[in-house]
Formats: C-alpha cells, sequence, structure tokens
C-alpha cells in the first residue's frame, strides 16, 4: 500500500531512554514508539507518498500516524480526516495540548456547604509570594481614585458560589446578558475576504469564533433546557430539551463536582469554533492562545453585565470537556468548550463559599 506520514501528530520523549510517545490527532492516541519505529515513521514524508508491504507500517497507520490509500477501514475514515484537520488548519502543537488538558469524569476537590476543605497531601514547598518586587528603584505614583458606574462594577465584581433558591433569573435579564456579552453590534468585511464582527469585547482579528450555549436550568420565562445563541439575529436555538434536574446533574458533572455551580440559574459554556479563526491564522503557534483570551475578555465582561444586573457570576476552566462535548454534539477538533460561566440571583446572606475581602490599607 501507499503511505505518507500526516502532519497531525506530537512526538514527546517517552520516560524510558530512547523510547517516544507519537499522539495521533486523527484517533487521539497515543502510541509508544520503538527506537526502530521512531526512526521508521519520521523517515517517512508528509507530502510524498511512499510504497510499502511492512506489516509495521500497516500499524502505524491503523493507529494513525500514518495516511494510507487502503480501500477499507479504519484506512478510509482516517484519511477522510486527515483531510479535513488539514482543510481546518491546527497547529500541531496547539492540537495536541489542547487534546492532552481535556477532562473526562473527572471530580475535583471542593469545599463542603460550610467551607471547609477535605484533607490534601502537603505542598512540595511554601507559596510563592502573593506580591512580586523586583527591588529595582521604587517610585511613587498618583492616587488614580475614580468615581462613576464603570469604577463602581469594576470593584463590586466578585465571583459567586451561592445563588437565591427563591427568585429566578428572568428571560429578560438572560436577554440583556446574551445581547451585551455575545451579541453582534456591528460587521465589516475584511481585506482577507473575511468578516469582523464588532462585539463588547475584544477578539484576534476581530473574528470572534467563540460560540456560547446557555443550559437554562431555571430562568422565568423559558423553558428548561440546552441552547445555543445566535449573536446575528439575537435569538436562540433549542439544542436539545432537558428539564432543570437533567440541567443541573449536566452542570455539576461538566464542572467536575463544583456542585456550587449546578446551582445556578443559568451556565453559558463558551466553545471555540476553531476554523473561524484558522482560516486566517493557519497552522499559527500563537493561533490557540487567542482563543484562550478570547475566552478571559468574554468573561469579564459577563461578570460586569452581571454584576450592573445584579446577578452573582461565576467562570472555570475545570471542565469535564468530553461530557459537555457529548451533551452538545460537538466534535472537539472542530469545535469545544473552553470556559463555562454562569450566574444565579445573589442570596440575602452572604455563603461560607463566597471570601470576604479586606481592603488593602
Amino acid at each position: 500500500m501507499w503511505v505518507r506520514r500526516t502532519r497531525h501528530l506530537a512526538l514527546a520523549a517517552g520516560e524510558e531512554a530512547l523510547s517516544l510517545t507519537a499522539l495521533s490527532l486523527l484517533t487521539g492516541v497515543a502510541v509508544r514508539l520503538s527506537p526502530e519505529g521512531r526512526e521508521r515513521l519520521l523517515a517517512l514524508p508528509v507530502r510524498a507518498w511512499t510504497w510499502t508491504t511492512d506489516d509495521a507500517d500497516v500499524a502505524l497507520a491503523r493507529d494513525g500516524l500514518l495516511v494510507s490509500d487502503e480501500p477499507s477501514e479504519p484506512f478510509v475514515a482516517l484519511r477522510a480526516r486527515d483531510r479535513e484537520l488539514s482543510e481546518l488548519g491546527w497547529h500541531p502543537g496547539a492540537a495536541a495540548f489542547h487534546l492532552a488538558t481535556r477532562w473526562r469524569r473527572t471530580r475535583t476537590r471542593v469545599p463542603a456547604a460550610d467551607g471547609s476543605y477535605p484533607p490534601r497531601p502537603p505542598r512540595p514547598r511554601p507559596a510563592l509570594p502573593p506580591f512580586h518586587e523586583r527591588g529595582g528603584e521604587r517610585i511613587a505614583l498618583p492616587a488614580a481614585t475614580r468615581d462613576g458606574d464603570l469604577y463602581g462594577l469594576l470593584h463590586a465584581r466578585r465571583t459567586a458560589r451561592s445563588f437565591d433558591a427563591t427568585s429566578p433569573v428572568t428571560v429578560d435579564e438572560l436577554a440583556t446578558l446574551l445581547l451585551h456579552v455575545w451579541g453582534t453590534h456591528g460587521t465589516t468585511r475584511l481585506a482577507s475576504g473575511d468578516t469582523a464582527l464588532a462585539k463588547t469585547s475584544p477578539s484576534g482579528g476581530g473574528l470572534h469564533p467563540i460560540e456560547v450555549y446557555p443550559l437554562v436550568r431555571r430562568v422565568e420565562g423559558l423553558e428548561p433546557g440546552l441552547y445555543h445563541y445566535l449573536t446575528r439575529d439575537h435569538a436562540l436555538e433549542r439544542v436539545a430539551p432537558l428539564d432543570a434536574d437533567a440541567v443541573e446533574r449536566l452542570v455539576d458533572t461538566a464542572t467536575a463536582g463544583q456542585w456550587y455551580f449546578a446551582a445556578a440559574d443559568v451556565t453559558f459554556v463558551l466553545a471555540a469554533r476553531f476554523g473561524r479563526s484558522f482560516w486566517k491564522y493557519r497552522r499559527h503557534a500563537k493561533a490557540y492562545r487567542t482563543l484562550l483570551l478570547d475566552a478571559g475578555h468574554l468573561s469579564q465582561t459577563f461578570y460586569l453585565v452581571c454584576t450592573e444586573l445584579g446577578l452573582g457570576p461565576f467562570v472555570t476552566a475545570a471542565l469535564n470537556d468530553d461530557e459537555l462535548e457529548r451533551a452538545l454534539g460537538l466534535d472537539p477538533l472542530l469545535e469545544a468548550p473552553l470556559a463555562l460561566c454562569g450566574c444565579g440571583r445573589l442570596p440575602a446572606e452572604q455563603s461560607r463559599l463566597d471570601p470576604s475581602f479586606v481592603a488593602l490599607s
């Protein structure tokens, strides 16, 4: 058969001397290679086809490290996947990092309702000091205090881990969050032929590849379920009709057991549509970083709008990617969750889960 090496793999040194592990992005499977297998794999070109009758090459093709012209499965599906990822434009190192850091069925150490944490092993060293100094010449700055709504919101924003169970978020408040955090407010054509979007947060290249999926548990005026926000039309489309209890269980699983976030009225999945960014930044070493920055920008805007509405927000990147992808029907190399935001109305009394901060003196 004819074979070539796929460009969609990542190589890492193994624990044993001279061993190598190859992660196939076609299959998501890591394959341990012998020194001979490593040399054979690296000797095969990416762009040119090579004739082989070696059983070892057949095994490498089955593992998704080589692409072959065989007309049977799994070779046909792997060849199609190789073509799909080549057209998409992933940087191999970024794709390997993305796959290697996904979680499945993970449960985190979280505090109990009284705020106490479960025991954990001792840290290998003391924590770094919270305030970093380099020891250079010190120059005093003006006080720079400011009044106004923006500055008030910036200082009032907090992460919430408890929510009022008697007063749900309303559909008007949900609409306000969606419009002013993720809504599109203008467009312009780019020289490359793409379209840049104007939103309330910055985005790499103005492309805004982050989609938002509201997981509605309890919103007054809207049925529970999984939705997708249409940013151009300011409308929701239903992805799956789940009841409130099912949404709560999904959020608990998705947040790796952070049970307090599962009590939020609505949770927002921030999912990157990779091809939207990679079409312009094709196999670019920094493209994946901009997606993480985009998610951070949106989260901060979400916090500010929630605070203005009197809602308690949260954001977490400790999520079980696999379960969320299956619930939303997402392919992890085409569109995948990067973070979760959520909110509910703040309770009358502060929970022990929500820390109290003391002003700097």
